[in-house]
């Protein structure tokens, strides 16, 4: 076997890309924290995984094809991914700005909640921190929400 049937190979049991990087046949364009990887080394090829930015678990080869069945091997062992995830992800990009604006009520619902437990102090420590006369204005100024 050789890179490129390794390649197919891979695609063929689901690999995701973004797992692998093979130097000239399938390079990750943004690579991830952590990927396996197979390159040419010292006379023979060099399997392993990279974390971080360093190397780890690395093993030399002395063929391409034992380099490629190795690699194989990493990939198929670790366990699939989870079902839906595609689904998932369509989910939150369809319904984003509504995800945000929950998120954000939470956020300021917890920040009233602090506050309660604080003694009725705002995110400043002073009971007249901002926001704290519940119509929008800071500092006195006649700015949006000044009650006009």
């Amino acid at each position: 076997m050789d890179r490129r049937e390794l390649v197919r190979a891979l695609r063929a049991d689901r690999v995701p890309d973004a797992l692998y990087d093979i130097p000239g046949v399938h390079d990750i364009p943004v690579q991830p924290d952590a990927y396996y990887f197979l390159r040419p080394a010292r006379g023979g090829w060099e399997v392993g995984l990279r974390e971080r930015s360093r190397d780890r678990d690395t093993s030399w080869f002395g063929t391409e094809d034992a380099a490629c069945r190795e690699l194989r091997a990493k990939l198929t062992a670790l366990p699939p991914p989870p079902e839906g995830g595609r689904e998932r992800v369509e989910d939150v990009l369809a319904h984003g700005e509504e995800i945000r604006r929950s998120a954000w009520r939470d956020f300021e619902r917890a920040l009233r909640e602090r506050g309660a437990q604080d003694g009725g102090n705002g995110p400043g420590g002073s009971p007249n921190g901002p926001g704290a006369d519940g119509g929008g204005r800071q500092n006195g100024g006649d700015g949006p929400g000044a009650g006009r």
